[in-house]
């Protein structure tokens, strides 16, 4: 068991890497282009043709040739030494003449005694002319070095006035890209591997200071609700089944704190922005309507207000008019035909602070205690603004979200320290994956109870 949960554990980190290196396409994607065209500059400066030609010839030492056959193979290495020899570059180089010889001869054994002889230069003479001379210089020291075999030509040497080492464009550029990539995406593996974000449940556990209260799945955005910047709602019949089982049971953890202890105002928050934390206020919410409770919504974010949005609504209606004493509370609630009140706000980044710490936004939260079973406030982001420290005393609990692989554990430490400084009411994290672990069990749950047979009109 212990096994199969380290391998889950490990399996999540991998996960979590492969999505950030694949985040991070367009910089990847930017440097292979950019190391792919310098690679090939480098080789096409510093490119210099080889030229080759080659001829078939055999070894012959007498009757007694096929016989030692094996001796003849054997011998192919030392002939491919002889040819590349300081004694054969001097003849090479005195009989052609040239001041450097730049050949290199490769002898190699195509059957029995039949050999092949290549020669490569860089220029197109000396790869011509070498071959015959290094024939001549071996046939002239046969007997002075006592060689033991003969060369004989059987097929006269082919000579191509194209270099051998063609300078591709096109397989530079590739090689350059692709080893750029592979090497960025191992270097930023690396460095996810080793950033101290919370990848896993077990993380939760291990690194941060504060228990773990819940746990949300994964959960695919349908392409419509992508491009519209739709949130996932407990309301809809995309949503999935576990994720709606999995907020029910957030909800029911919120409904035996609020039994065991008295809470009815919960905050949810985070450290960053983009975590998830209106997403999980809003289906809080709606799990606890649906179960028949009497709820209100609260969005206590000035700075980025989110409720509006998410529920679609048109603006008019704003706590900051009620903060304002221009209107009554009552009057700015608005009614989802979930049953769910909702109490939205408008965006004012230069007096949120100045509203947040407001005597009458402490008098409607009372007001909204006594009114209602339960008050969800959504308010903003905690690590770098003062605005949730000032809600976490009006407030009864607070619920911390934490994206998976997001925010660092050093961070939501200290976060979550500032706010029990305040008021040591952080019942706990709620934790919220956006890597799919894989739930075969959940699958099968699913489908023998029919609940991923019905599928809504246009969906695929």
């Amino acid at each position: 068991m212990e096994n199969n949960v380290q391998n889950e554990n490990l399996l999540t980190i991998v996960k979590c890497i492969i999505k950030d290196i694949l985040q991070r396409w367009i910089l990847i994607v930017a440097v292979m282009i950019v190391f792919g065209s310098v690679f090939d500059f480098m080789k096409t400066v510093t490119y210099v043709p080889q030229y080759g030609t080659s001829m078939t010839a055999t070894l012959s030492g007498g009757e007694d040739t096929f016989k030692n056959i094996d001796k003849v193979q054997s011998y192919v290495n030392t002939l491919d030494y002889l040819m590349n020899s300081n004694n054969a570059k001097s003849y090479v180089k005195k009989k052609m003449p040239i001041s450097k010889t730049t050949y290199k001869a490769e002898v190699t054994l195509k059957q029995a005694n039949v050999v092949k002889i290549k020669v490569t230069a860089d220029t197109k003479r000396e790869a011509y002319f070498s071959i015959k001379l290094l024939n001549d210089w071996y046939r002239e020291n046969t007997e002075r070095y006592s060689f033991p075999y003969n060369i004989t030509v059987l097929k006269e040497s082919k000579f191509s006035t194209k270099p051998v080492n063609p300078n591709s464009h096109i397989k530079n550029f590739l090689i350059g890209a692709v080893g750029s990539g592979f090497v960025l995406s191992c270097l930023l593996g690396l460095y996810f591997f080793l950033r101290d974000t919370i990848k896993s449940e077990e993380e939760v556990e291990n690194k941060l200071d504060t228990r773990l209260y819940a746990k949300l799945p994964f959960e695919v955005k349908k392409r419509e609700d992508t491009r519209n910047k739709k949130a996932i709602l407990i309301t809809s019949l995309k949503t999935s089944f576990f994720f709606r089982e999995s907020m029910n049971k957030l909800r029911s953890k919120v409904e035996a704190s609020s039994d065991k202890h008295g809470y009815k105002s919960f905050m949810i928050t985070s450290a960053y922005e983009n975590e998830g934390k209106s997403s999980v206020a809003a289906n809080l919410a709606l799990a606890l309507a649906k179960n028949g409770h009497k709820v209100v919504l609260v969005d206590a974010d000035f700075n980025k207000p989110a409720v509006f949005k998410i529920f679609d609504l048109d603006g008019s209606k704003s706590l900051n008019k009620a903060i304002e004493g221009t209107s009554s509370w009552s009057s700015q609630v608005v009614s989802d035909r979930s049953g769910l009140d909702l109490l939205p706000c408008s965006q004012d980044t230069l007096k949120s602070e100045i509203l947040t710490n407001s005597k009458k936004l402490d008098e409607i939260m009372k007001e909204l205690r006594e009114e209602y079973d339960f008050v969800i406030v959504d308010t903003s982001p905690a690590y770098l603004l003062n605005e949730p420290m000032a809600m976490n005393e009006l407030v009864d609990a607070t619920l911390f979200v934490v994206r998976q692989d997001y925010a660092t554990s050093d961070v939501i430490n200290e976060t979550v320290k500032r706010l029990t400084y305040v008021k040591d009411n952080v019942l706990g994290v709620v934790f919220k994956n956006v890597v799919s672990v894989g739930n075969k069990g959940t699958s099968n749950y699913n489908n023998r109870y029919g609940y991923n047979k019905y599928k809504v009109r246009g969906d695929k």
